[in-house]
C-alpha cells in the first residue's frame, strides 16, 4: 500500500498542533495491538511530545510487558473515571488495531463517541467506520506495519530500536510467526529493514513466543491431550476449555495465546476453533489455512465477531456446551456453505 502523502500532511499536521494525545485499541489486546501503539507512542515522544497515554480496554498478556517501560498507559477496566476523563482532555484521538469504536470497550464508547476531538485511524482489518483520516489496509499483515510506514514517511530519524522492537513485535504476533497475513513481500520489507536498523530477533522472538509457566505448559498438554476434537472428514478441529478448568491450572492473562494454532498442525486440518468459557461469555478464535473458508465471514454471520479472513474471533452468551454442539452443527453441514 502507497500511503496517501495528503493524509500524511495533514496527520503530521495533527500530531504538531496537538498537546494531549491519547492512542486506544481493541478489547484483549494482543501483539499487533499492543506493538503498534507503543511504537506510535515512543515515536511521538522522540517528536517531542510530552502528553501521551495510550488506554486499553482491559489487561494484556504479562508477556508483553517489557514494552511498557516508561509508557503511560491505562487499563480503562481497572480505571474508567480515569479513561474517561482522559479522552475528554485529548485534543487528538489515534485508534489502531481496530475497524470502530465500539470495539474499544462499551463502557466509554458513549463518551468517545460523544467527542469532536479529531480522531485517526491506523487499522488493518475490513470494513472501517468513518474518521477524520483513516490509514486502512486490509491486505497489510499487522496494524504495526502500517505504523511503520507511517513514521517512516513522517519522520524517520526519529526511529529507534524500542520502536523496532514494537514493530516486530506487532507483526510477528499477528502473522503467527510469518504463518499467514503475510501474502505480500511489505511485511518482510519492514522486518528486513528493522534487523538492518539493529533489531536483534532472536531474543525478542524468545520472550514473545517461547518462554512459558509451568502451569501454561500444563494446560497446553491437557487441552491436546483431553480437550481436542477433530473432524478428519471436514477437515476441521476445535479445543473447548471451561472456566473450571481453566481455573485448575491457575489460568494468566495470555496463556491461551496460539494454543489454536496448533489444530492445524494436524495434517488435513484447514479449520481452527478454540472456545474459551469466561466470566459472562465464551471467546471464540478461528483459524483457516484455506481462503474458500473465510474465518471472518464465518464469524460475522454466527458469532458476533469478525477480523480477517484467515483469523477472526467471536463470542457467544450460550453456555459451553451448547456453543459446542452449534459449532459440531455448522462444521458438518459444511465451512464452505456457511460462508455464501
Amino acid at each position: 500500500m502507497t500511503l496517501n502523502k495528503e493524509d500524511i500532511r495533514r496527520f503530521s499536521k495533527m500530531i504538531e498542533e496537538s498537546d494531549n494525545i491519547v492512542l486506544l485499541s481493541h478489547f484483549n489486546p494482543d501483539g499487533d495491538a499492543m506493538g503498534s501503539t507503543v511504537a506510535l507512542y515512543r515515536f511521538l515522544q522522540n517528536l517531542g511530545k510530552k502528553n501521551l497515554t495510550i488506554i486499553y480496554p482491559n489487561e494484556y498478556p504479562h508477556n508483553f510487558s517489557f514494552l511498557f517501560e516508561g509508557i503511560n498507559h491505562i487499563i480503562s477496566s481497572n480505571g474508567l473515571l480515569v479513561a474517561k476523563q482522559t479522552v475528554k482532555q485529548a485534543d487528538l484521538l489515534i485508534y489502531m488495531d481496530l475497524n470502530k469504536i465500539s470495539r474499544t470497550c462499551e463502557e466509554l464508547e458513549s463518551t468517545l463517541n460523544s467527542l469532536s476531538t479529531p480522531k485517526v485511524l491506523i487499522d488493518h482489518h475490513i470494513d472501517p467506520e468513518q474518521f477524520d483520516i483513516s490509514f486502512s489496509d486490509s491486505k497489510a499483515s499487522a496494524t504495526a506495519e502500517l505504523t511503520y510506514k507511517i513514521i517512516k514517511q513522517i519522520d524517520a530519524t526519529k526511529l529507534d530500536i524500542k520502536i523496532a522492537q514494537a514493530i516486530y513485535t506487532g507483526i510477528c504476533t499477528d502473522t503467527g510467526s510469518f504463518s499467514y497475513s503475510c501474502s505480500r513481500r511489505d511485511c518482510f520489507d519492514v522486518v528486513a529493514e528493522l534487523v538492518e536498523f539493529g533489531l536483534e530477533i532472536a531474543p525478542l522472538k524468545r520472550q514473545v513466543f517461547d518462554l512459558s509457566s509451568e502451569n501454561r505448559l500444563k494446560l497446553l498438554g491437557y487441552l491436546l491431550s483431553e480437550k481436542l476434537r477433530v473432524f478428519p472428514q471436514y477437515k476441521a478441529a476445535y479445543i473447548s476449555v471451561s472456566k473450571q478448568e481453566l481455573r485448575q491450572f491457575n489460568f494468566q492473562k495470555g496463556d491461551l495465546e496460539g494454543v489454536v494454532n496448533y489444530c492445524l498442525k494436524i495434517e488435513g486440518i484447514e479449520f481452527a476453533a478454540l472456545l474459551s468459557e469466561r466470566q459472562d461469555m465464551i471467546r471464540l478464535s478461528f483459524r483457516s489455512t484455506n481462503p474458500n473458508i473465510d474465518v471472518n465471514k464465518f464469524a460475522n454471520k454466527y458469532w458476533s465477531g469478525g477480523g480477517h479472513i484467515l483469523a477472526a474471533g467471536g463470542n457467544s452468551p450460550l453456555l459451553l456446551k451448547e456453543v459446542e454442539d452449534k459449532l459440531e452443527e455448522q462444521i458438518k453441514n459444511n465451512l464452505h456453505e456457511n460462508n455464501q
